[in-house]
């Protein structure tokens, strides 16, 4: 899929970008300000990247982890630095999942959807995810 999603916490307003495109790569946001809170879904990119992009208490949460990630984390933490990165573990308790149907339940959690496809035509659907070029879930109904 990859993407970045990017929240702006206190303008409750939020932007999506792709990486793979140049103002993507960059982590410019296309609304000129600082981030609060990062979702970040894709690997590879450096905290180098991240920082110059986060308000002054920026957190980047980050779904994909990876060991640079930890030690990242640790750095930020021994440094008492106010911008962060939090790399995400994935639990499966139910007050976790309890937590997070919630949070759809009061429309604070969206899902990005790029398409949707019949079953009849599932092999297309698997042939865009495939490519890479989805900004959102592809979605093969019954």
């Amino acid at each position: 899929m990859g993407l970045v999603i990017w929240i702006l916490s206190k303008a409750l307003e939020h932007e999506v970008l792709d990486y793979k495109t140049p103002d993507g790569a960059a982590l410019k946001s296309p609304s000129g300000r600082k981030y609060d809170a990062v979702i970040h879904c894709a690997a590879g990119i450096p905290w180098s990247t991240f920082e110059p992009n986060l308000s002054s208490n920026g957190k980047v949460i980050d779904i994909t982890p990876g060991p640079s990630a930890f030690l990242t984390f640790a750095m930020k933490k021994l440094t008492f630095s106010k911008k962060k990165l939090e790399p995400l573990f994935v639990s499966l308790k139910k007050e976790n999942l309890n937590y997070l149907v919630n949070l759809v339940k009061d429309g604070k959690l969206k899902t990005v959807i790029d398409s949707k496809y019949p079953l009849s035509k599932a092999e297309e659907a698997w042939a865009k995810s495939i490519d890479g070029h989805a900004t959102g879930k592809i979605i093969v109904e019954p």
